[in-house]
């Protein structure tokens, strides 16, 4: 019952401490707001990037299996049955020389007419939709040799580029997201330190009267945590509203460079919620028991 008291008792000297402070308490919420709206929007950067990454996967994971005339009949099931039990392949369609030419018809346009019988003249293929792209030059190499292949089409540079981008970006936003949180511990933790600083007299008296460590660091615990929560609030809203606003207004002209959606805030802003407010309260928390404890040594 003691412990219980003594807890709201922290509790409440937690928040009249908040309005007494205020001055110092503000700037320990500008630093988290700034802090962690750099860090959400970098971590909002880093997840589109990835994601058009593999929207370019996608458009690029298409390999065209030429063959020779010879191929018919079963042979030809027989070879997709094939193709289809490679590793990394999704699907496999059979192209026949007849859609072929109306593929073919379909570009020209209007002037299609003019190749209208010559289905004998292109040759038959099958289109195969991979489902790694990373596997595609060892599917290449594994098919190449079959017997009745006459040839195999795919954008093998443009692959291998973007397998490369996709292992830069996912190296490079890694690093550049867990350099930023250690920056932002960093920053918050000087500031809260700051704030401490200023108040060690107060903390010195305490503890000349009697009073235990834990009834000296609780209100400053109570303090640090509500910091963080009105950071981390403050800096969700201005991220939500301005990434809502980008993604409403810019995403066409997003997809019309890079030919990528931005993500939409739906399927994102909860998780950033969660990991503005655990940061924001893990280290309002943490930053003031460690702030405190140095001034606990009277």
């Amino acid at each position: 019952m003691k412990s219980i008291r003594r807890f709201f008792a922290g509790v409440k000297e937690g928040f009249t401490g908040l309005w007494q402070h205020r001055s110092m308490g503000f700037a320990s919420v500008l630093s988290m707001f700034l802090t962690l709206v750099i860090l959400a929007f970098v971590l909002i950067t880093v997840l589109n990037l990835n994601q058009a990454v593999v929207d370019v996967k996608d458009k690029v994971n298409e390999i065209e299996i030429f063959v020779e005339d010879s191929v018919a009949g079963p042979k030809i099931e027989e070879m997709k049955n094939l193709l289809e039990s490679q590793a990394g392949v999704l699907s496999v369609t059979y192209k026949s020389k007849e859609e072929a030419l109306a593929n073919f018809q379909e570009t020209l346009g209007e002037d299609g007419y003019l190749v209208e019988g010559m289905q004998e003249a292109l040759p038959q293929s099958f289109v195969v939709e991979m489902g790694d792209i990373e596997q595609t030059d060892t599917f290449v190499r594994n098919i190449q040799s079959l017997e009745g292949v006459s040839e195999i089409r795919y954008y093998q540079d443009l692959v291998d580029r973007i397998v490369t981008i996709s292992t830069y970006v996912q190296y490079a936003g890694a690093a550049v997201v867990i350099l930023l949180i250690l920056i932002s511990i960093i920053t918050i933790f000087n500031t809260i330190k700051l704030t401490v600083f200023a108040r060690s007299k107060e903390i010195q008296i305490k503890k000349y009267i009697g009073a235990s460590n834990p009834m000296i660091t609780s209100p400053f615990i109570i303090e640090g945590i509500v910091f963080g929560l009105i950071g981390s609030a403050l800096a969700f809203v201005i991220v939500y509203l301005l990434y809502n606003y980008l993604f409403e207004n810019y995403s066409r002209a997003v997809f019309n460079l890079i030919s990528s959606y931005l993500i939409d805030p739906a399927m994102i802003m909860t998780n950033i919620l969660i990991i503005l407010i655990t940061l924001g309260v893990g280290i309002g928390a943490l930053g003031s028991i460690f702030s405190v404890r140095k001034h606990l040594e009277v």
